[in-house]
């Protein structure tokens, strides 16, 4: 699946080893090829809480 929304502050937190290539990110609606489906799943809900919470993490990386 391809993404359809930026990239966030949470998701590079989340691996910050690849915080520059935006391609990693790319082919995951959430997070990256670093992560695990299980990893991805539970940071999509995190990014979800932060989102509803007004959460500055979950705002589109610089």
């Amino acid at each position: 699946m391809a993404r359809s929304e930026p990239i966030t502050r949470l998701e590079v937190a989340a691996c910050p080893t690849h915080r520059m290539d935006v391609k990693h990110y790319a082919p995951f609606e959430v997070g990256c090829a670093c992560l695990s489906e299980s990893r991805r799943a539970e940071l999509d809900t995190r990014l979800a809480a932060a989102r509803e919470e007004g959460n500055p993490l979950a705002e589109m990386v610089e």
